[in-house]
This record gives structure tokens, C-alpha cells and sequence, in this order.
């Protein structure tokens, strides 16, 4: 959302912002089989965060730059969104999985909504404000995923009990 802000094409960047989909695609199927989802999932939200962080901190001088970074912290975010539907779905055990997928879900359209005001409304203040605030939920969401438990090769929980033992 921060790319057309500043300066530069919009069209580009907003074009910029969508090519790194297909990256964070591929790089999500390379990792979650591999190494787990809690790790690529923390270190996508981390990456974004510190990517946002000196975006905020590099002057507007040098707006290939701001904009690599804008664009890496687009691609961790973008990882970070996709990878939250496997933990999401993986943690409810089967009684509250609709429910909890669905509450999840909607949290997410929330932010969806609230986001752009909060972007828009913040650069008037400050135009590196939004992004400064992003950094900081980045990497506390970032450190708080590693809280929860892997659940690669894990069967779905089909109780609460189930869940409960996955954090052992």
C-alpha cells in the first residue's frame, strides 16, 4: 500500500508490488515442507517488519532503494499472509476449525479495512509513520509466531486435548 505515496509511478509500483506474488508463492511451497511452517512463517513477518523499518529510515534520495525494500517487505508480508491459512487451519481441532478459520478470517478483513485509513490518515502526519508502525507489528508478530507450535507432519487435532498436547 506504501509504494505509490511517496514519488514514482503508481502503475509501476502497484505492478512492482504484484510480480512479487508469485516469489512469495514459490518460495512458501520450497519452505513449508521442508523446514516447517512456524519458521518461514516468523521470519517472513520479521522480514517484512525489518523492511518496512529502513524504508522509513532511507531518505528520499534514493527511491530505488526505498522501493527494493518496499518491495522485499511486500514479499515477506505476502508470505506471512498466505502461510497463516496453513497454521490456522492446522492449530483449531476439528470441532472449532470452521469457526476459528472463520473468526481468523474476519480479523483479517478487519485489518484489511482498517489498514488503508490507517496508512493515509498516519502519512499526513508523518509520511514514514505507517511504516514505522507496520515495522513494529512485523517483528512482535514475527516473535509471537514462534511461540506456537510446528505443525509439520502433525495429524489435524481432533480435540482440544489434541491441541493442548501439541505445544509438548
Amino acid at each position: 500500500m506504501r509504494l505509490g505515496i511517496v514519488s514514482g509511478s503508481l502503475y509501476m509500483d502497484f505492478f512492482i508490488s504484484a510480480v512479487v506474488e508469485l516469489p512469495g508463492a514459490v518460495l512458501i511451497l520450497l519452505s513449508i515442507d521442508r523446514i516447517g511452517r512456524r519458521i518461514p512463517f516468523a521470519l517472513s513477518n520479521a522480514g517484512a517488519g525489518i523492511a518496512c523499518l529502513i524504508t522509513a529510515l532511507i531518505s528520499e534520495d534514493i527511491l530505488w532503494l526505498k522501493t527494493t525494500l518496499a518491495t522485499l517487505g511486500r514479499l515477506g508480508i505476502t508470505m506471512a499472509f498466505e502461510i497463516v491459512y496453513f497454521i490456522n487451519t492446522e492449530l483449531y481441532p476439528t470441532t472449532l476449525r470452521n469457526f476459528g478459520v472463520s473468526l481468523c478470517s474476519g480479523m483479517c478483513d478487519l485489518g484489511g479495512i482498517i489498514a488503508p485509513f490507517l496508512l493515509y490518515r498516519l502519512a499526513a502526519l508523518w509520511v514514514e509513520l505507517p511504516l514505522i508502525i507496520f515495522a513494529i507489528l512485523g517483528l512482535i508478530c514475527g516473535g509471537l509466531v514462534m511461540l506456537l507450535p510446528e505443525t509439520m507432519g502433525i495429524s489435524l487435532p481432533e480435540t482440544i486435548e489434541d491441541v493442548e498436547n501439541l505445544a509438548r
